[in-house]
């Protein structure tokens, strides 16, 4: 008994030991939300994210919610939210829906429709010399409120829908800014709600954009998943002038996971010559031609 008894002291001390060390873990990440070091916020977020304990949820909506107070700290800056809204995503808790939303409306409402290269100047030389709007070519230092509110539609797209999160996702197909409006198609194909065809298809005969039409048309095809005229027009945006309508379209054949796209975008790796798109092509085909178990 007394042997029992030394063991039953030793097992609590330890789960008291433990959960010592976990409420310190999560108050270090709190602090290091609440750091001006966008990198320490952002590795505070992937720590909370990639934990099997839900108890650090609360703390990244309040990462992407910002503190309204004080405007110009760099707690608002649209890297945390991006990374928030992305981190949400993965977590999948619909518990998210509202404030992604409620934080989506207020930062999109002020987004015009392009945002213009930044100038530059002789001294910053030839890195990083794309748009801070650039759906893909960006630093983390330089992501912009669109793409975190692109984020946060795909994050909604992500998670269970409701009716809330489907008229914020249908009512930013039609936003100004051709980068929210292609996000808005990525959430719909997040869904996988074929329901979205009809409503996609009605966007796609409107839209001006060539890197929102791919979005949009890559969004058909995903949720059609044939080999239809629609997967010919994907095919088709691989020689596209615009390298991030080319790597936009390597990516929706991935995801369309059809051995029969392999060809076209083996055809398309021999003429590229953009380094980003040339990688994201070569990962793609790779992953077609592989032997997966269905």
């Amino acid at each position: 008994m007394k042997f029992q008894h030394v063991l039953l002291l030793v097992f609590l001390w330890n789960v008291s030991l433990f959960s010592e060390q976990d409420e310190a873990f999560f108050e270090t990440q709190r602090k290091r939300l609440s750091s001006s070091d966008i990198f320490e916020i952002r590795d505070a977020i992937d720590r909370l994210t990639f934990i099997k304990s839900n108890r650090g949820y609360r703390d990244i909506l309040s990462a992407l919610e910002g503190t309204p107070n004080f405007p110009t700290s760099e707690n608002n800056a649209p890297a945390v939210k991006f990374y928030a809204a992305k981190a949400l995503a993965k977590k999948g808790d619909k518990i998210a829906i509202p404030v992604l939303i409620k934080t989506f409306q207020k930062e999109s409402a002020s987004i015009i429709e392009y945002n213009p290269p930044k100038v530059r100047k002789i001294s910053d030389g030839v890195t990083d010399r794309h748009s801070t709007s650039s759906p893909y070519f960006y630093e983390d230092g330089e992501i912009s409120m669109v793409l975190a509110c692109g984020e946060m539609l795909r994050a909604l797209g992500s998670l269970p829908t409701t009716e809330s999160s489907e008229q914020t996702i249908k009512q930013a197909l039609s936003h100004p800014n051709f980068y929210i409006r292609s996000s808005a198609a990525d959430a719909m194909y997040e869904s996988n709600r074929k329901e979205w065809i009809s409503s996609l298809a009605d966007g796609l005969g409107k839209e001006q954009v060539s890197y929102a039409k791919i979005s949009i048309l890559s969004a058909i095809v995903g949720l059609e998943r044939l080999p239809n005229q629609n997967f010919k027009a994907v095919t088709e945006m691989l020689s596209h002038e615009d390298p991030e309508v080319r790597k936009k379209a390597s990516q929706s054949l991935r995801r369309l996971d059809l051995r029969i796209a392999a060809p076209y975008l083996e055809k398309a790796i021999h003429v590229e010559n953009h380094p980003n798109v040339l990688s994201q092509m070569k990962e793609d085909y790779s992953y077609l031609i592989s032997f997966r178990n269905p």
